[in-house]
Parts: structure tokens; C-alpha cells; sequence
């Protein structure tokens, strides 16, 4: 079964005509719009409490059998900023029900264990109009890891006189291909804080750590609060120093962060960003990065930099000492950067470490995992919720498809 989810704001059936006709059989076409998929909040409930099962009740939930099932999922999705839309971010946020929490290695990198034994080929379509060359690469580059962790061959469609199918190329986003820029430093920093989360977030304990160092010279925005979006997007083009701080989600912004970045205008002032994750290496969130890089090109503002840091999952379940020693690097790297007007270059580097798990990382981490120690933090939840003998359940999957057994 071949799918086709239709993720953009305005649908019309012209462009689902046309695709029909790359395939030799009846596409399955699911419409999803704005108002069809509820942003993911990280509740991670589908992880632990109802193990591969979406907590959520909307047409998306609906819609998980028909992305399971299916051999190929054609995805057709708006761009916005330079970006895929926030709705196309929504749907990839949502499909993380279909993988576990367990962690293996792949090339130096952790990725989710599969839940199901195969996974659709991803073909994605969405028109370049707008975009220059360099977003269009970043675009691409951001789907062709998101295809590949998802453990699916990723196509684009492209319209280039006909109609043509292109397999996308695997390609490593570079770390700061543009400079990071200095300045004055700063009287006041505005910090959106982008975590779903609806309660008790890692970015919202350090962000309160941030405040208290910084003595009144930075003011927290919590984008949760989206009856604020108006107000505060009028207010970004007189803002003179803005950050967004935010968790890694699917390689890149959660959507409700791309939702508010689509209101904002080009104006004058510096822009900086700061991604946290739980991934230990770095280079999980370089496909952000090389977003963001173009994003303060469009929106005119002098980029003063990304700061990565990786290895913030489980930091509240930490004793007190172990939560200090993680976040001192990550709060002392904006107080310099308020203070002196830029990150200190050799402190960002210290904190992106590691880009990549090294031998000696890899083989530590192999070993913690066999003996379940990188595990026991999700098997633990998943006992005390009564849902550690349904951790392998396959939920959405046609028994037509395989076999539901692990």
C-alpha cells in the first residue's frame, strides 16, 4: 500500500493527480491539515505508559495504521522561513510512537531502536518557490537524516520540466559554516524558552538557573503560551538581543517553536540559539544548526551563534550535585554571551563534545546497553506504570504486513 498524506495548509487534488500518476497503483490519501495534528508535548507516554501507542486523539493518531502499513508514504508539505512548515514538523514529530526508546550505536551516533521490523520509504514534495539555494540544500539535508533514523529510503519529487522521482544523497551538516558573529554586550537578552513540555522541563530548570546568574539583564518568554505569540512577534522587531532555547526534536525545532518563528519579521538586532538534548553527541543537532544559520540571513539579524550540548536527558532525576555540573557550562556560555556580546568559542566547543562517540565511548556504550544499565531509566517507568510486559507491542500494524511477534 502506497500513502499519501497531505500535510499542506491549502489542499487542492491537482497535485495529488499528478502524483498518482508516478505509480502503477491507487494511492490511499489521508488529508491532514493544520488543525489535524496536535503538536507533540514529550509527554513520552507512548514510550512508557502506552508503549507505542499515541496518547493523543486526533485525525493523526487516526492515521498511524496507514503510515505503518503502507510500503511507500508520499508526503506533500509547505515550506515557511526557509523551513518545512510547522505542520509537515508536527506529522514527524508524531511518529515517534513507531520506535522505542532503547538506544543502539550507528556510526558514532545514537538512534531509537525500530519498533516494527520495516518501515515505508519516505518520498517528500513541497515546492522551492521562496527558498534559496542554501535553504533548499538545509531542507533537504534535514530530511534525508530524518528519513535515515527513521530507518527509511528517503525520495523527493521534484518538477524539473516532468515530473521525477530523486533518491535523496546522505550528507553530514557542517558545523559553523557561518562565523559566529560578536557584539556589544548586552543590556537586556529576550530568551524564548521552546520546550513542549507542559511541566517540569529540563530547559525551564536551566533557563531558571540562567535568570538567577544573570540579575535581571534576561527575560524569559515560555512559548507554551501561544495567546502571547501576537504580542510577542510585534515585539521581536524592536527587540535588540534575542535567543531561542529549545530541546532537539526529530533533528531539528519542535513545531510549536517553527509555528512562532513563521510570524516573525526581517529586522534589525542579534539572534542566537541554543539547543539542548538528550543525545550525548553533538552532532544530532548540526541539522538545526545549519537552519538557523540561514534563518538569521532571512530574518536580517547578526548571528551571534548555535550552542550545542547533548546529555541533558534525566538531568532532574540527578542528584543535586550531578544537575550543577551539567548545567553550569550551558548557563555560564549565555552569561558570557550577555556579558561580552558572544560566545566564548573555546567554551562552545567544550560543550558540543562529543561531536561523535568515539571507539572507547562506543565500546562503553555497548556495554552499558547489554547489560541494561543505558535502559534501566525507560524500564523502570515502564514497570511503575504497569506497561514493562507491553514495551515490544506493535499496536498499529495489519497482520497482513508481519507477524506481530518481537
Amino acid at each position: 500500500m502506497k500513502t499519501l498524506f497531505d500535510i499542506r495548509e491549502k489542499q487542492d487534488g491537482e497535485m495529488i493527480e499528478v502524483i498518482r500518476n508516478l505509480y502503477d497503483e491507487p494511492l490511499n490519501v489521508v488529508r491532514l491539515g493544520d488543525q489535524s495534528i496536535t503538536p507533540c508535548i514529550g509527554c513520552w507516554n507512548c514510550w512508557i505508559k502506552t508503549p507505542g501507542r499515541c496518547v493523543m486523539k486526533d485525525r493523526m493518531a487516526e492515521s498511524y495504521p496507514d503510515y505503518v502499513n503502507s510500503d511507500t508514504v508520499i508526503l506533500l508539505m509547505d515550506t515557511a522561513q526557509g523551513f518545512i512548515s510547522h505542520q509537515a514538523k508536527a506529522f514527524l514529530d508524531r511518529t515517534i510512537p513507531h520506535y522505542h526508546p532503547y538506544i543502539k550505536i550507528v556510526d558514532g551516533e545514537c538512534h531509537h531502536v525500530a519498533r516494527y521490523k520495516c518501515y515505508p520509504d519516505m518520498v517528500f514534495y513541497y515546492a522551492n518557490e521562496g527558498l534559496t539555494n542554501q535553504e533548499e540544500q538545509v531542507v533537504e539535508d534535514y530530511l534525508y537524516r530524518t528519513a535515515y533514523h527513521f530507518q527509511s529510503k528517503a525520495y523527493r519529487i521534484v518538477i524539473d520540466g516532468r515530473l521525477q522521482l530523486r533518491s535523496l544523497e546522505s550528507r553530514k551538516a557542517k558545523r559553523q559554516v557561518v562565523a559566529f558573529a560578536s557584539i556589544e554586550p548586552m543590556e537586556k537578552l529576550v530568551i524564548y524558552n521552546g520546550s513542549p513540555r507542559r511541566r517540569g522541563s529540563n530547559s525551564a530548570l536551566i533557563l531558571r538557573k540562567t535568570v538567577e546568574a544573570l540579575c535581571g539583564r534576561v527575560e524569559i518568554r515560555d512559548l507554551k503560551e501561544g495567546d502571547k505569540w501576537e504580542e510577542w512577534a510585534e515585539a521581536f522587531k524592536r527587540e535588540k538581543h534575542v535567543m531561542f532555547f529549545m530541546p532537539l526534536y526529530v533533528h531539528a525545532m519542535p513545531s510549536h517553536v517553527m509555528a512562532f518563528i513563521e510570524k516573525l519579521q526581517a529586522s534589525k538586532g542579534s539572534i542566537s540559539f541554543f539547543v539542548q538534548s538528550g543525545f550525548p553527541e553533538s552532532s544530532q543537532s548540526h541539522y538545526l544548526e545549519a537552519y538557523f544559520e540561514q534563518l538569521a540571513l532571512r530574518l536580517g539579524r547578526t548571528y551571534i551563534g548555535t550552542a550545542i550540548k547533548g546529555g541533558v536527558e534525566g538531568l532532574q532525576v540527578r542528584p543535586a550535585k550531578a544537575q550543577e555540573k551539567i548545567m553550569e557550562p550551558m548557563v555560564k556560555a549565555i552569561v558570557n554571551l550577555v556579558y561580552e556580546g558572544n560566545f566564548n568559542p573555546a567554551n562552545i566547543r567544550q560543550l558540543a563534545k562529543p561531536i561523535r562517540l568515539g571507539m572507547g565511548m562506543k565500546i562503553l556504550f555497548k556495554l552499558l546497553i547489554k547489560i541494561g544499565l543505558i535502559n534501566f531509566l525507560w524500564d523502570q517507568q515502564l514497570k511503575e506504570n504497569h506497561a514493562y510486559e507491553k514495551r515490544f507491542d506493535r499496536p498499529y500494524l495489519s497482520l497482513t504486513k508481519e507477524s506481530p511477534t518481537v
